[in-house]
């Protein structure tokens, strides 16, 4: 029974290095720092999410879309970019006609994607007060709004913590092996034999 006990039991602890300490006390910071960095990212989230969701809601309310009629044929408009590899649509200024919800006919330019010939009719949003604006707000936006910024929070820790855990390690390693060089040196000429 004493012999299995002896066999089993757990072997003593190798004795601990000050870089050993000092990686541990380093590591418990770093996880500390990273807890704190998705609490940051998790509370920006919710008041992106919180300010994108409102400001959704008062747009939806305050905007209209209507639809307007072209008064001139819109050309067709192309970007392209610097390197020539990506060509977008853009919206060109056309004449159009519409009436706001009060019947008042208003004219205007409106950013139309072309080509698309005179007579058709096009959706744009107006305020209130009957003036063109830009479509509202939608939840959709809010939502990728604040996970992009909450996600690049943590992102962006990960990149700083990972960095200064990568520096730490290096430079216990140095300290370690600068140790362990010397305590070599003292023990080689014994175990090598050079020495009696």
């Amino acid at each position: 029974m004493h012999d299995e006990r002896q066999r089993h039991s757990r072997p003593a602890r190798l004795p601990r290095r000050a870089t050993d300490r000092v990686e541990d006390l380093v590591a418990w910071m770093l996880i500390t720092l990273a807890l704190l960095t998705a609490v940051v990212a998790a509370t920006l989230a919710l008041r992106l999410y919180g300010a994108g969701m409102s400001r959704a809601e008062v747009e939806t309310r305050e905007r209209t879309q209507l639809q307007a009629v072209l008064l001139e044929q819109a050309p067709y408009a192309l970007d392209v970019t610097e390197s020539g590899r990506t060509v977008r649509r853009l919206p060109v200024p056309v004449p159009a006609r519409y009436t706001t919800p009060d019947g008042t006919e208003r004219r205007v330019d409106a950013p139309v994607l072309g080509p698309l010939p005179a007579g058709t009719t096009v959706p744009i949003w107006v305020d209130r007060s009957g003036t063109i604006t830009s479509a509202p707000a939608r939840s959709a936006d809010a939502v990728a709004n604040a996970a992009v910024s909450g996600g690049g929070v943590v992102a962006g820790g990960g990149v700083v913590l990972g960095g200064i855990w990568m520096a730490v390690r290096a430079g216990l390693l140095r300290l370690n092996t600068a140790r362990w060089a010397r305590e070599w040196e003292q023990v080689e000429p014994h175990w090598s034999g050079r020495t009696r």
